[in-house]
């Protein structure tokens, strides 16, 4: 490697232990709020939800296509409702469904999202720092490639039982409303993304392998 190029990975090696440090810091600050000074007094929960949309697709679908003849060869607009957010505080008996609620719904971010970019920070920045000038594949990367895979894909899962526990909880706490996740609004599939994280790990232990040989060979 250059020097060019030693120099960026420097930088991130630290940008990523930076925000490592500070992942902490706001999961402890998170996690003491939720069990020792939680903003809801006694057992009053909030729960960031939306509003089920009144209609099905078919017949929104149909509405926009209304709505699209209706503005053909005229200039103006038409606002379609869909849904809309809230916020649902209400009482919870149990102990241990309400910090479980507190937890996800945790603010800025909840819990497990924090705990998701603790990992992934560190990880990134235990694979920046063992990349040297010379020795690109270092054998404990394979293992980080394939936990940052693992987590990724756990991001999904979490997501998916989460929106499950939260769908179910509100059905029967209040009708016609869904939750709001922090999980699931990238742009690319978080399994999609740790899939291929879990090939390029199997590539980088091929390229360990390798350099083991070359170093016997010499």
């Amino acid at each position: 490697m250059n020097r060019f190029t030693t120099g960026i990975i420097t930088g991130l090696r630290y940008l990523f232990l930076v925000a490592s440090v500070a992942g902490a810091l706001a999961l402890t600050f998170y996690l003491y709020r939720a069990f020792f000074v939680p903003e809801q007094p006694a057992d009053v929960i909030t729960l960031n939800v939306r509003q089920r949309p009144a209609l099905d697709w078919e017949t929104e679908l149909g509405q926009m296509q209304d709505a699209r003849q209706q503005l053909a060869g005229r200039d103006s607009a038409l606002l379609l409702p869909r849904s809309r957010s809230f916020v649902l505080v209400q009482h919870e008996a149990s102990a241990a469904r309400r910090l479980a609620l507190r937890l996800v719904n945790a603010e800025p971010q909840s819990v497990p999202r924090v705990v998701a970019a603790l990992l992934f920070c560190w990880l990134v920045y235990r694979i920046l720092r063992d990349l040297r000038p010379g020795q690109p594949f270092a054998p404990a990367n394979v293992r980080r490639l394939r936990w940052l895979g693992v987590l990724l894909i756990g991001c999904d899962v979490y997501y998916w039982l989460a929106h499950w526990w939260l769908s179910a909880y509100l059905a029967d706490a209040a009708a016609g409303l869904t939750p709001v996740m922090d999980f699931g609004s990238s742009l690319v599939a978080n399994w999609l993304i740790g899939v291929l994280l879990l090939l390029v790990a199997t590539g980088y232990q091929r390229g360990v392998e390798l350099a083991e040989d070359a170093e016997f060979t010499v």
